[in-house]
């Protein structure tokens, strides 16, 4: 038995099956994001049947996908998914939880952040009202970006292209899950979203006003100004009125600003 099958934690344990699909992997780059299966294989110095074995085992698992006109190959929106959950692991919740707490406490309302995950939104912290009647979102579920205030806070800060590509991927989920969907109407709140800062989205989850909800969300934006998460407050219905909602729509734009603010500082969140 070579050095490339022992057990342990060492640099001398490798699965040579793993080791060549992630040189196809880190065949693409910003240059070259699609390619053909000869180029692959010139790539990694590998058999072409060895790389449309590998191409199809992470087609499989959406790590890569194929251009069925073209016959070329790019990285798959799983990637981006993973990316997310590894930014979401890298303190992002660490570096917004004290804004957070800030706008929990003066408000008395649920705070939530979210971060994109492919063509889907992830909730992955909150801080809860300390009220009896109060929303709790579920933490972890992937949530379309074609709905709700943390998602079209998302989008907004997305290129337009982008965007658009998302909408196009996810209309047909959409148009099952929101039969009413208005794309045209769908574009004008994006644009709103970019002049304004926030969206205001009304939530209806069953008969009587205090079963819905009025959650209102801004972008949050890295230190190379790309959106990495939105930040919002949710508030019951029942107890909106004009000068919370002000007030909600306030802290979240400050409170995106601040988190972006802590984000372009670097360093430690503690």
């Amino acid at each position: 038995m070579d050095g490339s099958d022992r057990t342990g934690d060492g640099p001398a344990y490798k699965v040579n099956v793993l080791d060549r699909a992630i040189s196809v992997l880190q065949a693409f780059s910003v240059g070259a994001p699609h390619m053909t299966l000869a180029q692959l294989s010139r790539a990694t110095g590998l058999h072409r049947s060895t790389v449309l074995r590998l191409l199809s085992t992470l087609a499989h698992s959406g790590l890569v996908i194929r251009d069925d006109e073209t016959g070329q190959y790019s990285l798959g929106y799983e990637l981006i998914a993973m990316a997310e959950v590894a930014k979401a692991g890298s303190g992002i919740a660490d570096w917004a939880r004290p804004v957070m707490k800030e706008i929990r406490d003066r408000l008395n309302e649920t705070v939530a952040l979210s971060v994109r995950s492919g063509d889907y939104r992830v909730d992955i912290d909150q801080l809860v009202a300390n009220q009896p009647i109060r929303r709790v979102i579920a933490m972890g579920e992937h949530k379309l970006l074609t709905f709700g205030a943390p998602s079209l806070a998302i989008m907004s800060a997305l290129p337009e292209a982008e965007a658009e590509a998302i909408v196009e991927r996810l209309m047909p989920k959409t148009r099952e899950a929101f039969p009413d969907f208005d794309i045209g109407a769908f574009r004008a709140q994006l644009q709103k979203v970019r002049e304004r800062g926030y969206h205001e989205q009304h939530f209806q989850f069953g008969p009587g006003s205090w079963s819905g909800s009025v959650g209102f969300a801004g972008p949050v934006f890295g230190r190379r100004g790309e959106v990495v998460a939105a930040m919002g407050v949710s508030v019951p219905s029942g107890r909106m009125n004009d000068e919370l909602r002000a007030r909600a729509i306030a802290e979240v734009v400050e409170g995106c600003a601040a988190i972006g603010a802590r984000l372009g500082r670097g360093g430690s969140a503690a």
